[in-house]
């Protein structure tokens, strides 16, 4: 018998039927907003499943930052994009919803309290450059600022799955930090403030949880005078559950020669 594993969660049920009689303004707000931190904390949860210890082997190493940075930058890019769209069009507004406008304000005024500091810097310097757009103009300035350590060969295997091209990361990536910190010596310090990032990015997925909370409470609990949640267990397989200390996420895809 395949084995099984509980999983516990607290479900609050809506329809359809009772969510269409809402205003449409109201019902794209929460949709956007449930995407994106339904998003975000999936991005958050694998990124802490890429928490491979480094081998000193520069193949194996680059193939690791490459699923580490990438999540990391997706995740990070995402938290900006909501932030765009609680702006909601900016000077050509795409909603009169004045209740709408009221929740976004407050949601950005808490933005703004967190979104100081060099970790907020560095997610806003590689979304505009590395994450949602693939800039020419970018890979060409950071062209000065690949360090001579930098990995450029190209890794290969009969699983595309498996093929990775460092030199990438290293110019998109790696440089574009080069660029930011100069002036910074150690790698020490530049480990601390890569942690900065990473800090800003739970402290904002935080609050974007706390914002999606606010606007389902204003707009879909209060007017429909529920928010009951009942608790569930459903048995899955054991694959389905894991504690990442334990159980990391595959860089490679197994291939018959390893066997």
């Amino acid at each position: 018998m395949d084995k099984k594993a509980l999983v516990h969660l607290d479900e609050i049920s809506l329809s359809w039927e009772e969510l269409k009689e809402l205003p449409n303004d109201h019902l794209a707000a929460i949709a956007v907003l449930s995407y994106a931190v339904s998003e975000t904390n999936a991005l958050s949860r694998i990124y802490l499943c890429q928490s491979h210890e480094y081998l000193g082997e520069k193949a194996i190493d680059s193939a690791s930052n490459v699923h580490r940075f990438m999540i990391i930058r997706s995740w990070s890019s995402r938290l900006f994009e909501i932030e765009q769209f609680l702006r909601f069009g900016g000077k050509k507004p795409e909603t009169s919803d004045e209740l709408l406008k009221e929740l976004a304000d407050a949601a950005l005024e808490r933005l703004k309290e967190i979104s100081v500091g060099e970790g907020f810097e560095v997610a806003r310097d590689i979304r505009n450059e590395a994450t949602n757009h693939y800039s020419f103009k970018a890979a060409k300035k950071n062209l000065s600022s690949v360090h001579n350590s930098a990995d450029c060969k190209m890794y290969l295997h009969r699983q595309n799955g498996n093929c990775f091209y460092p030199f990438g990361e290293e110019v998109m990536f790696h440089a574009r930090l080069n660029r930011r910190w100069k002036q910074i010596s150690t790698k020490q310090e530049r480990d601390r403030l890569f942690g900065q990032w990473l800090d800003w990015n739970i402290a904002a997925n935080r609050w974007l949880a706390e914002t999606h909370a606010n606007f389902t409470n204003s707009l879909v609990f209060k007017p429909l005078d529920r928010n009951e949640a009942r608790k569930r267990v459903y048995w899955v397989p054991i694959e389905f559950v894991g504690n990442y200390s334990e159980r990391l996420t595959p860089i490679f895809f197994e291939s018959p020669e390893s066997k």
